[in-house]
């Protein structure tokens, strides 16, 4: 399992801790991670490809903000590791799944007990945002029955490789139009009153895919969801190979470089292995200048 970061940092002056949570493991195809072509060339590729990754963290990140405390995405759970866990979605989604992907969670990697041991209860989160409606993202919603949840109306409207059969039964989330420009972002929603923590408009591994945006005094961190699965990737224009749009895959990675051109970005895709170790040196896209950084705890 993933070491969990917690950060003390500062938003227009006020205190802001975050927490970085890895929910457990998962390994993909090697050719799922890093394609060599698109479309149904690249699905095909990834089928036949005999080869696994590393083990992958499945983050999970929860900000203490002052205006309450907000999950972004609820991670895996520990039933995945049953052989029976996708029979529900049929026996093409539960055959994809269980060939092309490998596990390793257990009960004390889901966030409600990973929350506990930072002495936050489920009840306390103010409201779970979801990048998009991945499993890998949603299953530990069954932790939170009673909590609100966002989710960008698009992303809601036209799903994307979701399996809607796992989504507990009390899963209703108030779905949230992007409709204000952000700096490179023409679709953005804010998430506070203080406009510090930005829903974004990250298209390409779904149509809905959002990012979160937190604006610190020290500079501006990126929660990617799944834009791509490392840094390394947004860098070098490589792409997965899964995604829903590649065209809109390749405008958002030009969007979020372009604004780290001339904002200081920590860039954080959810399965990336050195997204924590970016966020607690503070090392952006780029080498740009950041200030008002007051403290760091690696917990």
């Amino acid at each position: 399992m993933y070491t969990p970061l917690s950060i003390n940092l500062t938003t227009n002056g006020r205190p802001l801790r975050l927490h970085l949570l890895s929910t457990g493991s998962v390994a993909v195809k090697r050719r799922y991670r890093e394609a060599r072509g698109r479309g149904f060339g690249a699905l095909l590729d990834f089928i036949i490809d005999s080869r696994f990754t590393e083990w992958l963290p499945i983050w999970v990140l929860v900000v203490e903000h002052p205006e309450g405390i907000f999950l972004i995405d609820t991670g895996e759970v520990a039933a995945i590791m049953r052989k029976d866990y996708f029979r529900s979605s049929g026996w093409i989604p539960s055959w994809f799944d269980k060939t092309q992907f490998h596990f390793k969670v257990t009960r004390e990697d889901e966030i409600d007990v990973q929350l506990e041991k930072l002495g936050i209860s489920t009840t306390q989160i103010k409201t779970i945002v979801l990048t998009h409606l991945h499993f890998d993202h949603t299953d530990g919603l069954l932790h939170f029955p009673d909590t609100r949840v966002l989710v960008n109306q698009l992303e809601w409207d036209k799903p994307f490789g979701a399996m809607k059969r796992l989504w507990p039964p009390h899963f209703q989330p108030v779905t949230v139009n992007l409709d204000c420009p952000y700096d490179m972002f023409e679709r953005t929603y804010a998430l506070t009153g203080g406009e510090d923590l930005v829903l974004v408009h990250t298209p390409g591994h779904t149509y809905g895919h959002c990012s979160v945006l937190i604006k610190t005094d020290a500079g501006h961190i990126m929660f990617a969801g799944d834009v791509c699965y490392s840094q390394e990737q947004l860098l070098n224009d490589a792409y997965t190979g899964a995604n829903a749009s590649h065209r809109m895959a390749h405008d958002t990675y030009e969007r979020i470089k372009d604004f780290a051109q001339h904002q200081s970005l920590i860039f954080m895709p959810a399965h990336d292995p050195e997204s924590a170790y970016r966020l607690a040196s503070w090392t952006p896209v780029y080498n740009l200048p950041s200030e008002g950084l007051t403290a760091l705890e690696d917990e």
